[in-house]
Parts: C-alpha cells; structure tokens; sequence
C-alpha cells in the first residue's frame, strides 16, 4: 500500500512506475482489478484487516506548536476496527442477535474451556490495539464472548448461569477506577500454589506502538516469537526458573497432543494448555520441569 499526498495523476503515474519495475526487474504482473487508487476523504481502505480512513471533524480544535488554535483531527490519518470484523465474529456466538453457548466446548473441562474463551478474546485485542476505536468496537465483543462462556459452562454442568456465578465467581479489582467487578474464575494448581484464571480482565485502550511483549492466557509474557530468543532469556516458560541451561520440549504435532487428552476426557496438563495458548510446537523449559513432563508428573 502506498500513500501519496497529491492529486489522482500522481497516483496514477506512481501505479504505472510500479507495475513497469515489477515487471521489468521482479518478473511480476500488476493485478490491475485489484490494485486501486482510493481517495481517502471519500471512502475508507481495508488492509490486512484492519480499516484505514482519513479523520475529519471541525469541532475538535486545539492550539499548535505555535499557539494558534485550529482543528486538530482533521487530516489525520486513522486506524480502524472494522464493524464486518466484529460481525463475524459474533456468529460464532450468537443467532438471529441472541447469545447461545458453543456447544463443540461443553465436553471440555471449565479451565479449558476458559483457555479458550480467553485465548480468542486476548489474540483479538492483540492484534487490533493499533485502532483508535479498539475500546468501542471490543467492548461489544467482550459482553457477547462472555455470556456465551457463561451459557457454555453452564451447559456442561447442566444449570443455570446463577449456578455459574455461585460456584466459580470471585471478585477481582477493576483494571480501571476502583472497587472490584464479580467475575468467573477457575482455579488451577502450579509449582508456585494455587491460582484463578478468570475471563479477560485487561482494559481495552488502544496502544501508541506495536506490542513487543506479548501474554498468554495465564499470563505469563513471552518475548518475541523465534526458538533463539526463548532460549537466550535463560526463563523456564511453565515454572518461571531463572537458572540457566535451558532445554527445549518438542511435540511432532501439537494437535495430537491435545486430543490425547481430550479424546479420554482427561483434563491437560499446565505444559499442554500453554503450549495451545501460544501455539508453539516447543516450550523452553527448565530440567526439573523436561523431566517431569517426560515422567507425566507436571
């Protein structure tokens, strides 16, 4: 994508210079259906989903550099989250605008089924932060994805969502302002003692640069994605050891290992779930803990 500050010549004269050296240097044809000119004050561009506009708006007014009042917003080039985005989202969860549970789930255990909950709602935010209306857009999203993991659970157990928020609810304090919100958690048992892993807690602003840290549902941070960084940061990512002469755990597929334990009903271990969480084939571990899952005493 390229953006260009002038008039549709230029932009049309900037296309041909592109197609003439991809032709004559990389071999390549210029799809012409698809590569368009958009003007920006006029309509909006979808690229590698997000949605990218041109703001205006007359009413914002802020002074400049130089002291001098003038609209603020107008010009500025905007990323969006698109509402299409979000609709299809929704499909997954809701009919005919009414939330129902995700019935290929109520066979999991609730840690599993929470992961998972959590695991689509954090990748989205991930991915989507950049956008200046990532709050607005989410916000719907989250309300809907978490009633559907209510509905879901309380599928599974046969009851209803009261039930729900009488067995696994715990009060947590709010990311913004103070006091505490009632929300479902299910607790889970590492080295370090017991823990709660609620539903997606974090607040939905929108971020200035790129994440280069990225949590999983449990979260731990993993900081960045290659074998080679792992490694050099010297951090077991299930026990948390800082003790150096890391080893590597590798599956052949991780699929397999996951319906492994799915097919038998029987609840995954913490190294199988974080390696679904970050949907690596491998886990920089510590040797207490290769040995222990080698063992199946993790």
């Amino acid at each position: 994508m390229v953006g260009v500050i002038g008039s549709k010549a230029l932009a049309a004269e900037i296309k041909e210079k592109i197609a003439c050296f991809m032709k004559q240097k990389l071999d390549l044809e210029l799809n012409q259906q698809k590569t368009l000119i958009t003007n920006l004050a006029q309509d909006h561009v979808l690229f590698l989903g997000y949605e990218i506009a041109k703001a205006h708006c007359n009413t914002k007014i802020a002074k400049d550099s130089l002291g001098r009042m003038k609209r603020s917003v107008n010009g500025q080039i905007q990323l969006l989250v698109p509402s299409q985005v979000i609709r299809d989202k929704l499909k997954l969860f809701c009919r005919c605008g009414k939330v129902y549970h995700f019935l290929a789930r109520c066979n999991y255990p609730v840690l599993d089924i929470t992961c998972m909950y959590n695991a689509e709602i954090r990748g989205l935010y991930n991915y989507y932060c950049l956008a200046i209306n990532v709050g607005r857009r989410l916000s719907m999203f989250k309300y809907y994805h978490y009633v559907s993991m209510l509905k879901t659970i309380a599928r599974k157990e046969k009851s209803a969502i009261g039930a729900v928020f009488g067995k696994y609810g715990v009060e947590v304090p709010r990311k913004v302002g103070t006091g505490t919100r009632h929300i479902v958690g299910v607790q889970y048992e590492t080295k370090a003692g017991m823990h709660t892993m609620t539903y997606f807690n974090d607040s939905l602003k929108r971020v200035e640069q790129p994440l280069t840290e990225v949590s999983d549902v449990f979260g731990q941070v993993f900081v960045g994605g290659q074998l080679l960084k792992r490694l050099n940061t010297d951090c077991c990512e299930l026990c948390g050891a800082d003790c150096g002469g890391m080893e590597v755990h590798h599956v052949r597929k991780l699929k397999d290992i996951v319906q492994k334990y799915r097919k038998h009903g029987r609840t995954p271990p913490d190294w199988v779930v974080v390696m679904g969480a970050i949907r690596r084939k491998t886990l920089v571990v510590c040797r207490s803990c290769h040995v222990k899952i080698h063992n199946g005493t993790l």
